[in-house]
């Protein structure tokens, strides 16, 4: 919104997001920047970076305030972050390694070129690459001190370029680097910089790739950095690095040199960073410039392969997921009995499908009703047909209240709202039997593999169609219409499901179980205007669909006031 951290924001996106407060919001910034009190409302597991040493007072002052679990990101921060009793987890960044890797050539325009001719590089040079953000007026990338150092390294290396990855002018509040390069002494010959176009639209991975690969060695010597991914990134592509031996970067050197230098007081944070000593970065550049980098560029990439984005999912972060569940204590009479309830719209057509997949699919525990309006001849021949159950419709010809009739007419203790235009899939009703014994709502997958039909649906945020348990709607009501009502009429069609389930979600009742799945035969998710113009019972919702919208926007502030927080479920 307003601010760069989203500090304003955040509270409400994740209330839209979630719905209620029943999932996690983790942060990837400076912690210190989120000082919102509504932060402490929710459950937050904060993926933290530390670039100074001591970790400032202020990034200590977020987690006690907010109560958010800490995450570090390097094993620096994680020893400032246990230091102070924060109990941290670490899981470090991580890049794409089957993106960045050696990448010699790419394709520009329809012609391959190589890596050093797609940034006009001589092939005989000794290229030094930087990377970086020029956006902080006191250079925390320490180009002040490269630029010094690689002067005096040129001077005698005549063949050296240095190849900068940045915004050159300092217009973001950093700082004028052609200027800077003149002032310490680098002819203009030997510096290059990124196209500034390119640079402000984005580099493609791939074409990254290309660039680190055209280097000869990265060069990082940053005042203090909580992670710095150009080191994996350049590493990846079999590029050696320098950088400072402070904060994070000393631990992801796996093949390279470290420098030392002199702390330097960050007033604002009231803690250290250092300053690279030029002398150090001059001595490592000769290092580099007399190592065989053939030899050392398979050191490198097996070191970036410990940072690759599924070996950290894998080692790190699916074991530490787990441990953010908030799902209700298992305390709940799991599920029996299911009665599938189809209130049925005149599309014979559907009949079998449905049926059908019914019957292959069901495990013995479900049952299936139609609601069914007795003038729908066709539609009567064709259940009759399939053998199908059915009661009149005699309550009201609406989706809601067809739904309404049927529960009425049933005991079971678990209720299936479904379209008339689904298909059943094995393991539907056994899948999302494991969650019954938590959850009231049970919302099932509308998708098939590879193809998402309701993004909202796919995500989880949202259910079609979906399992409720009896007693959650005679206790509590599963509308606003109160207790013994499964769904609310003062709907045609349009956001009774959505009512429904996003009451379920603001009372904490409701789980998605995407590997329920029971595909959703809409033409709306066809893409085929055609095929919905053509079908009356769509085309009818649609002509009530203003009307449930208002509805709906009067109603939804009822659902807030049955809000449930869930926070500090963890502690």
């Amino acid at each position: 919104w307003f601010m760069v951290s989203g500090d304003d924001v955040i509270a409400a996106h994740a209330k839209q997001f979630f719905g209620a407060d029943e999932g996690w919001i983790i942060p990837l910034l400076d912690v210190w920047s989120l000082t919102s009190p509504q932060l402490r409302e929710f459950n937050v597991a904060a993926w933290a970076p530390v670039d100074h040493d001591p970790v400032p007072k202020m990034v200590v002052d977020f987690f006690e305030r907010s109560q958010a679990r800490c995450i570090a990101m390097t094993r620096h921060g994680f020893a400032e972050f246990d230091r102070h009793g924060l109990n941290p987890a670490y899981i470090p960044l991580a890049v794409d390694t089957t993106t960045y890797r050696p990448t010699f050539d790419v394709h520009i325009e329809g012609r391959k070129v190589s890596a050093r001719q797609f940034l006009d590089l001589p092939d005989n040079a000794f290229v030094v690459g930087m990377v970086g953000m020029n956006k902080d007026p006191n250079d925390r990338k320490g180009f002040a001190e490269a630029f010094q150092a690689f002067a005096r390294f040129a001077a005698r290396r005549k063949n050296a370029i240095l190849h900068v990855h940045t915004e050159k002018s300092g217009t973001g509040g950093g700082l004028n680097l052609p200027e800077l390069a003149a002032a310490a002494g680098i002819p203009k010959d030997a510096i290059r910089f990124t196209n500034q176009y390119a640079y402000m639209i984005g580099f493609p991975p791939k074409l990254m790739a290309a660039m680190y690969t055209a280097f000869d060695v990265l060069l990082a010597p940053s005042r203090g950095e909580g992670f710095c991914v150009p080191l994996i990134e350049a590493q990846a592509c079999g590029v050696p690095v320098i950088a400072s031996n402070f904060t994070a970067q000393a631990e992801l050197v796996g093949a390279g040199w470290t420098v030392g230098g002199q702390l330097w007081w960050d007033g604002p944070s009231r803690s250290w960073y250092q300053t690279a000593n030029v002398f150090e970065i001059e001595r490592a550049l000769d290092k580099a410039y007399d190592t065989d980098l053939d030899e050392l560029s398979p050191k490198a990439i097996e070191f970036a392969l410990g940072y690759d984005a599924d070996t950290v999912y894998r080692t790190y972060w699916r074991p530490y997921l787990n441990t953010l569940d908030t799902r209700p204590a298992a305390d709940k009479e799991p599920m029996e009995k299911v009665t599938v309830l189809v209130p049925a719209v005149n599309r014979p057509e559907n009949v079998a499908r449905l049926v059908d997949s019914f019957n292959a699919t069901n495990d013995g525990t479900a049952q299936l009703l139609y609601v069914v309006e007795s003038q729908h001849h066709d539609q009567l021949d064709a259940l009759d047909a399939a053998g199908a159950t059915y009661i009149f419709a005699t309550r009201g010809s609406s989706y809601a209240s067809k739904m309404n009739e049927g529960f009425s007419a049933t005991d079971t203790d678990w209720v299936f709202l479904a379209g008339d235009d689904v298909e059943f899939t094995p393991g539907w009703i056994e899948t999302a039997r494991t969650l019954s014994d938590r959850f009231d709502v049970i919302g099932t997958n509308d998708s098939e593999p590879g193809r998402v039909r309701n993004p909202l649906v796919a995500a989880g945020k949202h259910a079609d169609h979906f399992f409720v348990r009896r007693s959650y709607v005679n206790d509590d009501g599963a509308s606003l219409e109160g207790p013994g009502i499964l769904c609310p009429e003062a709907y045609y069609h349009w956001y009774t499901d959505k009512e429904m389930i996003q009451l379920a979600k603001a009372r904490g009742v409701f789980a998605p179980c995407l590997e329920s799945v029971v595909i959703h035969h809409h033409p709306g998710y066809d893409g085929r205007e055609d095929l919905r113009a053509n079908d009356p019972t769509y085309m009818k919702a649609v002509e009530f669909s203003e009307m449930d919208e208002i509805a709906f926007r009067r109603r939804a502030p009822l659902i807030e006031q049955h809000q449930t927080v869930r926070k500090d479920i963890w502690s």
